[in-house]
């Protein structure tokens, strides 16, 4: 009957009734109080530098090259794009953080982008480790979840593959409840879990509690008003919703969105939905 009904409506018609929803929901959750004093100011950012190629050009051919023995490299089982696993590729080369956060483990796409820059930068001289959390034990091997998304190994396996698996810790956990309880703080956290704009509502306060002074806080999925990407007019709405009434709470909290990158990311287009938390 749901996928009747979404064939019956036109796509800004199924968008708008989608915002509306998660509008409502996300009034019904307590004001959250943020604190934007980790988050860098905008003008600390020099994006002509973030993704500049030359430098690393070379190094990423080989990472992707590693990478694509393993995890096939098109778009497959709602696991992030291909252009936004090189952008976050690019991000952890630059930002060197040493701990790092990804919400959101799924199939494992970025968390081996990530472990990927991890082992460049060490072998640069910096150390560091990755906790990568799922509401789903993404290694459960009778329960064996990736199969049904095509992808032929666990993260865990793939990991070990790319000699990466002692860079990272798989939890199994609610998003929510592991950024309460734990005393951990990052360098970098990346949020692309739960896409409800209720949850990540509350997740961008846990976070920044948990962010050190300068870190990068990465946001998935984050469409600017609420608007289409990409050609095939999908929004999803709930990352903006919560951003936008952080931002209305006087939180000094802002996306800026990467744009459009250097390399392509989906659909023909080189526009990503990857948006960095700033002071507004």
């Amino acid at each position: 009957m749901k996928t009747l009904f979404r064939k019956l409506l036109s796509k800004p018609m199924e968008n708008a009734l989608r915002s509306a929803l998660e509008s409502w929901r996300l009034k019904r959750v307590p004001l959250q109080k943020a604190d934007a004093t980790p988050l860098p100011d905008s003008s600390a950012i020099a994006f002509d530098k973030l993704f500049r190629e030359e430098d690393l050009g070379e190094e990423w051919e080989a990472a992707k090259k590693a990478i694509s023995c393993v995890f096939e490299y098109v778009d497959k089982g709602g696991a992030i794009n291909p252009g936004d696993r090189q952008t976050i590729y690019y991000l952890v080369r630059r930002f060197k953080p040493q701990s790092l956060l990804e919400v959101g483990t799924h199939l494992g796409g970025s968390t081996l982008h990530i472990a990927m820059a991890m082992k460049a930068n060490r072998h640069a001289g910096a150390t560091s480790r990755l906790i990568t959390l799922d509401i789903d034990d993404v290694n459960d091997p009778e329960a064996h979840l990736w199969t049904n998304y095509g992808v032929s190994a666990s993260a865990s396996t793939m990991l070990a593959q790319l000699d990466c698996a002692e860079l990272v810790t798989f939890t199994v956990a609610q998003s929510l409840d592991y950024l309460a309880r734990t005393r951990k703080s990052f360098d970098f956290i990346f949020l692309d879990g739960s896409h409800e704009a209720r949850v990540v509502y509350q997740e961008i306060p846990l976070a920044l509690n948990k962010l050190r002074s300068g870190g990068c806080l990465l946001m998935h999925d984050y469409f600017p008003k609420g608007q289409p990407l990409w050609t095939n007019g999908v929004v999803i709405p709930g990352p903006f919703l919560a951003v936008d009434r952080l931002s209305q709470d006087d939180s000094r909290i802002a996306a800026l969105p990467l744009g459009a990158l250097p390399w392509p990311t989906k659909l023909g287009s080189n526009v990503t939905s990857l948006a960095i938390l700033v002071k507004a």
